[in-house]
């Protein structure tokens, strides 16, 4: 977990390197990362799961392994009384669409996808646990990267009702590489990979 103390004085960090931002710095160092991301660092995201309201296959689209996590979740939706669900089967295809009921109104968002309009719904927390492996270029001492750790938690009552959620265990540790260099008269940082197991994890 990012210390609150080591926060503020990463925050302190920064404010000094903004007032001698029209200075070019020597060199990136790991200290100088650190201050530049872990103030960023400091709340916890909302994680949210989807599923298609409308799940359908045919000959024209076959069924996949996708199609049948959609309908077990909307199949769980419905038994906690989340979803209503009208069906429509022929010889060559088949139809779900899901509704929010009543209860599951408040509970339930909508959101576009891939597959059409999505019911949506927070299932954890992604909270973050630092920055480690930094790395500075071999060539350039102004641009280096750090890997940003983190884990989902605190799972909610939908956790399990998802099953269309992809690659989301629970308080297994994830990383996002991330750039950070000299531009404009200021450091600057950007995502490399999003999401990858840190190096030297499992």
């Amino acid at each position: 977990m990012v210390s609150r103390t080591f926060v503020r004085f990463s925050a302190a960090v920064v404010l000094l390197w903004v007032g001698v931002a029209c200075q070019k710095p020597k060199e990136l160092t790991e200290d100088i990362a650190r201050a530049i991301i872990l103030p960023k660092l400091t709340r916890p995201e909302v994680i949210y799961a989807e599923v298609p309201q409308r799940i359908f296959w045919d000959p024209k689209f076959p069924k996949d392994d996708y199609d049948e996590k959609a309908v077990r979740t909307i199949r769980n939706l419905e038994k906690a009384g989340l979803v209503t669900i009208e069906e429509a089967h022929t010889s060559d295809s088949t139809t779900y669409i899901a509704r929010a009921s009543k209860k599951g109104f408040n509970i339930l968002g909508i959101t576009p996808s891939a597959r059409g309009p999505a019911l949506r719904g927070h299932i954890a927390m992604k909270r973050y646990d630092g920055v480690k492996n930094f790395l500075r270029h071999p060539n350039d001492p102004t641009v280096g990267s750090v890997e940003i750790v983190w884990h989902y938690e605190s799972p909610t009552n939908l956790y399990d009702l998802f099953e269309t959620k992809i690659n989301k265990p629970l308080n297994k540790e994830f990383a996002t590489v991330t750039s950070i260099y000299w531009k404009d008269g200021g450091w600057r940082f950007g995502t490399v990979v999003g999401k990858t197991v840190p190096t030297g994890g499992q």
